[in-house]
Order: structure tokens, then sequence, then C-alpha cells
């Protein structure tokens, strides 16, 4: 035999394990050069050589092999990038897997294995697993899956090893071409009470409640769509989530952005968003501060307010919207132990902050109620417990941070909470319970009334006066005390009977916080009256229109005659016809509004420049176009902050000049005005 033949016959068991070990596989006698690419068993996974996005840095990762978007699902050296193409991935002599660069004959990361491997595989699962026997007969060394970077895939353990203090966690990439350590990490926080929270830096970011056996936040957020079921595990040894599909062949993945948001994504075609947080303000940590209550279904209200038995710590920095400082008891002299107390539920709530929160385990919900009342440290609990039966009973002692009415995506996805109230609050909502079904006829009432009023309550105390002297006097009164507002239609009134039934039935059958309630009516011979509750709009007065803002324009009425000290419609002028709004918008445009302050006002202490600034609030609301009118949230806010920049006022409505001859001349745009001097005309404000 030739010295040829027996040189091959000596290198065909090499060249044999060299071709024939599985393209799964990495062996200590392989090396993975740039360009090779390690595909799993059943061609699932691809582990290789990438660049991301517009960088020419290598990097060594797995992505999802069978689709067309290269999606990288790990990153191994994701701090430590290859200039160039010279990289290299292989076993080194002590079994641990080590990425090299050629060029300069460094170690650029690796492993860092306990013990022994003797070959790396890449699964079907997305792992990468060192073994210490071949092709996997082994135990397991090392796998990827105990280090994630920002993806989380199917059976990946989010959560903590109790054991060995190993954590899985989730670290978003610094930005799409980049996918070094992030500043945003998702981890499971192993309290009592565990809950997975986002932290950007070392600072919470948002958070969601889990573990909680009747509903859990995490379940629900993750399994709404039934596409993945989640598992969860928390014992002496471990504590952890697990997320998998209900249908094996789905395409999905969990993975933390560069900005912070959490997505999953599903495989159609392409890869379409399904599911994203944060997904609207209240789901950011501590947005309305501490006893704050979070909702993002308010629509443009706040979607701050406090929770029962508190107020905000700082009204102006509120109305700034700015809930950061939070809310403080109402009533802090009012002793909460012993003393008649008791709670109040807020339905549905994302539960606070659980890191310094007490578990009691198998307690009924009445043994829950009554454990935190008989601490008088226990500032609110939770229950799981249903129907009688036993289970977590969670408490809090210290701030309730971070409420929210639940997630709107998921709106049966929270707990009732029943927060500590003094024996005032109590007696208030209890009150209010049994007057649940009357709310429903009353609000209108009351609501726009009251609002009105403590607006209005709210501007004579930036005035340092008080509201009465000026207004009440000039408010009808029922005989029960309630003021109202009188519309009285003329007799040559051009408001036919058919509108005026209209407007009886349209008004009486509308609830709305913004819009009078209707009271009575009276029609007898030719006179025509209707009772209302407050002011009305122009636009509704006249053209019988209701505006999302028909309160502004009364409550700016009622700040000129609180300035002016005089009734718009008994004002009158020596040098010309216009009613109080004409008047006080001619005297801000020629620059002489301080003309309008009531002497008695002018002599207090308040500033020249406050006063002038009711004035433009007041000429702000009276404005002829309800878009051009602020909202009554900015007009508060305009009232209580200086530093708040004013518009300048247009033409209000109702902006005329009486005269005899358009008394008694008639034209098709002409109509009387009431001669009640209560409240308001088809002309006339009031």
């Amino acid at each position: 035999m030739s010295p040829k033949n027996w040189v091959f016959i000596l290198l065909l068991p090499f060249l044999y394990f060299r071709f024939c070990t599985p393209n799964d596989t990495i062996t200590p006698t392989q090396s993975m050069k740039d360009g090779d690419v390690l595909v799993s068993s059943g061609e699932t996974f691809a582990l290789g050589f990438f660049s991301p996005g517009n960088s020419s840095r290598r990097y060594v990762g797995i992505w999802y092999n069978k689709i067309s978007e290269q999606t990288i699902v790990w990153v191994a050296n994701r701090d430590s990038p290859i200039n160039g193409t010279s990289g290299v991935l292989s076993l080194s002599r002590d079994g641990n897997l080590v990425i090299g660069d050629n060029t300069q004959n460094r170690t650029l990361w690796q492993t860092h294995a306990s013990a022994v491997s003797y070959s790396a595989r890449l699964l079907d699962s997305g792992n990468l697993v060192l073994f210490q026997g071949d092709s996997g007969s082994g135990g397991v060394v090392w796998q990827s899956f105990d280090h994630p970077t920002n993806t989380l895939l199917p059976n990946m353990k989010l959560g903590l090893d109790r054991r060995t203090g190993l954590e899985w966690s989730l670290t978003s990439w610094k930005s799409r071409d980049d996918p070094g350590t992030g500043e945003y990490s998702y981890r499971v926080e192993p309290n009592e009470f565990p809950q997975l929270i986002l932290f950007k830096g070392s600072t919470r970011f948002w958070r969601i409640p889990a573990w909680l056996k009747r509903h859990s936040s995490a379940k629900a957020e993750f399994t709404a769509s039934s596409i993945i079921n989640g598992t969860y595990v928390n014992n002496p040894d471990q504590l952890y989530a697990v997320y998998n599909p209900i249908n094996a062949s789905n395409l999905w993945i969990h993975f933390v952005d560069e900005l912070g948001s959490l997505k999953m994504l599903t495989w159609v075609d392409r890869w379409v968003e399904f599911y994203s947080v944060p997904d609207d303000q209240c789901f950011y940590y501590g947005r309305c501060g501490a006893y704050g209550n979070c909702d993002s279904n308010n629509g443009q209200e706040f979607e701050c307010t406090c929770l029962p038995g508190y107020e905000p710590r700082s009204v102006e920095q509120w109305y700034l919207r700015d809930a950061s400082a939070g809310c403080i008891k109402k009533r802090e002299a009012l002793s909460m132990c012993g003393n008649k107390e008791g709670f109040v539920k807020v339905a549905n709530a994302r539960i606070p902050d659980t890191s310094k929160a007490r578990v009691s385990m198998s307690l009924s919900e009445p043994e829950c109620k009554d454990q935190c009342l008989r601490n008088c440290s226990c500032l609110a609990y939770t229950s799981e417990a249903e129907g009688g039966a036993r289970a977590n009973c969670i408490t809090w002692y210290e701030n309730l941070m971070d409420v929210r009415r639940h997630m709107k995506m998921f709106p049966n996805g929270g707990l009732d909470l029943y927060v500590r109230v003094d024996a005032v609050e109590l007696a208030q909502h209890m009150k209010s319970g049994r007057l649940e079904r009357r709310k429903v006829t009353i609000v209108a009432t009351s609501v726009v009334l009251t609002f009105v009023h403590i607006i209005t309550l709210v501007c004579w105390l930036v005035m340092k006066k008080r509201i009465r002297e000026h207004v009440v006097r000039r408010q009808g009164h029922l005989s029960t005390g309630k003021d109202i507002a009188v519309k009285r239609l003329s007799r040559d009134s051009k408001q036919g009977l058919e509108e005026f039934k209209n407007e009886v039935i349209l008004i009486a059958k509308l609830q709305h916080r913004n819009l009078v309630k209707l009271l009575g009516r009276c029609i007898l011979g030719e006179e025509r009256m209707l009772v209302y509750d407050g002011y009305m709009a122009p636009e509704y007065a006249i053209d019988g229109l209701f505006s999302t803002k028909s309160d502004i324009f009364s409550f700016g009425v009622i700040v000129l005659e609180i300035m002016s000290g005089k009734m718009n419609r008994k004002f009158h002028h020596a040098d010309h016809d216009l009613n109080l709004l004409g008047h006080a918008w001619k005297l801000w445009i020629d620059e002489k509004a301080f003309e309008l302050i009531d002497p008695a006002i002018e002599k207090g202490s308040i500033s020249m420049s406050k006063l002038l600034r009711c004035i433009q609030i007041g000429l702000l609301c009276v404005q002829k176009c309800p878009e051009d009118r602020p909202t009554m949230s900015s007009v508060v806010l305009m009232l209580v902050s200086d530093t708040v920049a004013l518009p300048q006022p247009k033409q209000p409505g109702f902006y005329i000049e009486r005269s005899s001859k358009e008394t008694h001349e008639s034209s098709p745009v002409q109509i009387s005005p009431s001669i009640n001097e209560v409240t308001m005309t088809d002309l006339e404000a009031r």
C-alpha cells in the first residue's frame, strides 16, 4: 500500500468526525469563523456572526432561521464587539465557549463554566447549551437561557434561583445599532408578594403585580389573546415565570426595547405587534405620587385623583398636572385607630407597590379586613378570596404608591383595594352609597351648580374677598334655599311656542356635567319661563347648541360681575349702551381695564396685576366662540398660578349695544332681551 493511502486511512476518522458531526454542535476540534452558521436540528434557530442595523461591528448571536427578517434573540459578546470579520467561536481547553479576535490574538468573551464541557449545541428552543458529553449525552454545564439579553423565548425563565443567586432578567440594547447592555432592565422583585418591574438604571420605570392566584395581572396581560400560557413558581429554591405558546408552531417573542417598552410580537408573514407597555401615562411608576390613583380613561381630564380620605399635597402643582408630590390625609388630626374608622373600596385596581407589603396565607376576606382593622398602622388591604374561600391577604403599612384603575386593555385584571379612612370620610362614602340610585337623577343638578360656585370661590379667594356680598343677592332662591336661574321670555320674543317646547323636552332628557339642569317651566297665557340650576352659554341660548364649555361662559360673567361690583343685566353707562361684557371688552382694548375694578376691591391688599389678571380670565371665559374659551381645568390653573401665560381675549359673546331704536325696531336677527334681572336672556348673559 502506498504511503498516500496510509495517510488517507489515518486521517479518515478525523475527516468522518469533522463532516459527520451534526451542524448544530461545536466540539473541541471545531471552531466557527465569521461566515459559518450553526443551525438547530429542527432548523428553527441559527447561530453565527452578525452586524446590527447600520453598525459594522460584529457580534455572535442567535436568530430565527426560517423567517425572512433576521431577528436576533440572544447576543454573546454584546459588550465586546469585534472590529472586522476576524472573529472565531470555539471551545477552549478548559471546556468554555470562547470568542476571540484572530488579528489581535485576544479573548473578547467566554462562558466561565464551572465544569469541563465537551460540546456546545444549539437546541431547537433557541438555547445554546454546553454539555459534558458529546452531542448532548452528558449533563448541562452552561446554557444561554440562564443569561438572557433583551428577549424572552418560550421556556425561558424570568426570575431568580434562590440557591445559586442566579437572576434571569432582560436588559435592553443601547440602540438598534448597538446590542450593548442598555439602561432598562426587566426583572422579578423577590419580596413577600413578587412583582415584575422594569427599571431605568436603578429607578423604577413601571411595574406589573404578579403571582395573584385569582387575578394575576401578569397573566392577564400576557394571556388575554389565548396565544400563550403563563406558569408561576415561587418556592424556597426558585422564583420565576415562564410563558409558552398554546400552539407550539406559533413564533413569538417578548423583548425590552431601547426605550423601555416591553413588546410581544407574533409572526404572520411578518412580525406583528400584539402587545406593548407602557400603553398610557398611568403605566409609569408613581405617576400620581403616594396615595394617588391614576385613571387613563378620564378622557381630557387629568388622570390623577387622590385615594379616598386623601387630598393633593400641592394644589398648585396638581392643577399644573404634576402629581408627583402625591396626596396627604384630609384630616391629619383625626385618629384612625379605634375611632370608628373603616375602609372604602377602590374597585378593579392595580394594587400598590408590594415591595414592603405583607402577605398572610389562607385568610377569608372578612378575616383579612379584620386583620388590617386591628392594626392601626395598616393603611389598606386586598384579598384574593372569593365566595367565603381562603386565599392570600395582602396588607400595606407604608406609602400606597403606584395605584391605578386597571389597564383599559384588560378591564377586569385588577383587584378591589380597601383603603383605611377616618370616621368622617367613611360616613360620607356610606351616605354616597345609599344615594347611589338617586345620583343618576340628581347628578346634573348638583355637579354644575357646585362646580361653578366652587371655582368662583377659588377666584374670590385669590382676591382675598368673600363672594356672597356680590353674588348671592343677584340670584333667585327656591324655598329650600337653593340658588336658581330663571329664563323669562318677553311677550314679543322671537322664540316660538314650538321651539320653547323642544327646548324643554331636550334639556330635560339630557344629563351632563357641563349642562345646566331644567328644574321647572311655566306657561301662563303669553308668559313662558324656564327655571335652571345655573347659567346658559350663548351658543345654547341663541342657537340651542350644547357645548362642552357651556359652563365656562357663565363663570366668566360671574368673574366680571365680581370684579366690577355690577350686574351684567342691570349695567348702564353714561357714555354708551353696552352691557357689562361689552363695557369690559371696550376698556380692555383701550388698555383701561383698571377702570372696571370695584373700588371696594381696589382698596384691598391685592396687587393691581392680579386684579387685571382676573379680568383677563373673565374675558377669556366669555369669548363668543366656544372653541376659544379655555377649559375649566385651564381656568383653575390660570387662577392658582401667576406664572401661566394668558392669551389675549377675543370679542365676547352677547357683545351688544342697546339703544331705544333697537328696542322698538325689529329685524330678522334681533331677539328681544328678557326683563328678568336674575339670570340671562336670549341676548344677554345671565
